[in-house]
This record gives C-alpha cells, sequence and structure tokens, in this order.
C-alpha cells in the first residue's frame, strides 16, 4: 500500500526540527487544485510584544514558507528547497490560531511558484506571500 499524499508531506513537514517547535499542523491537501492548508495554533511565545496578542512578523512568515514548500512537496512528493520569498503584511494576526492556504501558480521543471494566502481565527486575510523553490530532486 503507497503512503497517502497527506501523510507524506505531514512527515515531510514533522521531520524538521523548526518545525517540531513551531508544530504547524497539515489539515488539508488539495490535489486537484494544487493546494494545501496548514494551520497553526498560537503560543505565547510567537507574540511580538510581551502581554500583547499580536503575532511576530517572523512566525507568519515561517507559515508563508512551511505551506508554500508544502504545496510544491504534494505535487512532487520530495522535499524542496526555498530559492525566493516574499510577504505582504496586510493586519496584525493574532488571536487563537492562523490557517495558511497555498496554492501552485506554476510547476517547472526546475522552478515551482506557489501563492499564499493567511488568515486569523476570524478568517480575516493578514498577510499574502509568493514563494519560490527548487523543484528538481536533490
Amino acid at each position: 500500500m503507497t503512503q497517502s499524499t497527506l501523510q507524506f508531506v505531514r512527515d515531510n513537514i514533522a521531520a524538521t526540527p523548526f518545525h517540531q517547535w513551531l508544530l504547524p499542523e497539515l489539515t488539508e491537501v488539495d490535489e486537484k487544485a494544487g493546494s494545501v492548508t496548514v494551520r497553526l495554533k498560537i503560543r505565547p511565545e510567537f507574540c511580538r510584544l510581551p502581554g500583547r496578542p499580536e503575532l511576530h512578523g517572523a512566525v507568519v512568515a515561517a507559515m508563508v514558507d512551511i505551506s508554500g514548500h508544502a504545496a510544491v512537496c504534494a505535487k512532487l512528493l520530495h522535499s524542496v528547497a526555498t530559492i525566493d520569498m516574499r510577504v505582504d503584511y496586510l493586519r496584525m494576526a493574532a488571536g487563537t490560531e492562523i490557517v495558511a492556504v497555498a496554492t501552485v501558480v506554476k510547476l517547472g521543471r526546475t522552478i515551482g511558484l506557489v501563492d499564499i494566502r493567511i488568515t486569523d481565527d476570524q478568517k480575516r486575510l493578514c498577510a499574502v506571500g509568493r514563494a519560490s523553490y527548487v523543484t528538481i530532486n536533490m
């Protein structure tokens, strides 16, 4: 029996030591749409200032990269390396969780391009990202 795409990508995300601390959770792989959904429960250590609910921007950026990687990984069934990434922060992210939906825009022989949307627990758009990844199995 072959491993499901969802389980493969979950295992791939879980293998990274940083992710073992951050604890992102892959909740969906939509193979037809070329998208993945990754949740992150908010913990106090993710906040930008003590006693404030807003997330540090690096946590949001990490979710852009993790979910973008997962979207390409779900298509190729192997790990990929980030080439470039940008994040546009649209509002402060806060609440109990953030959700990243990453959709593959183009998957080429050597480079894959992904668009990512980050929303908070009120489904408000907090950030958008775009990232490119090496698609060659290294």
